[in-house]
């Protein structure tokens, strides 16, 4: 009794755990919420922005298919976007935020970080957290 007990106890611990996984599995929906700026490292020099070094702060506010771009507070940019999945420049296809006139940004969540690469030769990849 004692083991099929446990055994029902593992299984749906093993259950519940796969269909958390498969709530947040979506690309989409883990780019939802606040995220600041950390880091950008790229262009023609190879160079690394950060806050500090551009006296700046920058923060992207995702839902669902609208995109809110800030500077220092300050609303920049607000965008509808799809995801769509995409030859990469650096190789593979990718998972894609693609904003009409704009170029595509490949995108990768992990953790609460963000990777953003400009889909561009001597572009940047940019890192965020999530604050929200």
């Amino acid at each position: 009794m004692i083991k099929k007990i446990a055994f029902l106890l593992v299984f749906f611990q093993l259950l519940s755990c796969s269909s958390n996984s498969k709530i947040g599995a979506s690309s989409e929906n883990s780019l939802n919420g606040k995220w600041s700026w950390v880091s950008s490292t790229g262009g023609f020099i190879g160079s690394t922005l950060t806050p500090a070094s551009e006296k700046k702060t920058m923060t992207i506010e995702i839902s669902n298919s609208t995109i809110k771009r800030y500077e220092n507070g300050k609303l920049l940019s607000e965008n509808t976007f799809e995801i769509k999945t995409q030859n990469s420049i650096y190789g593979d296809n990718k998972k894609m935020i693609v904003i009409e006139d704009r170029p595509s940004q490949s995108f990768e969540v992990k953790d609460n970080k963000l990777y953003l690469n400009d889909e561009c030769n001597d572009c940047y990849q940019s890192e965020y957290v999530r604050i929200k």
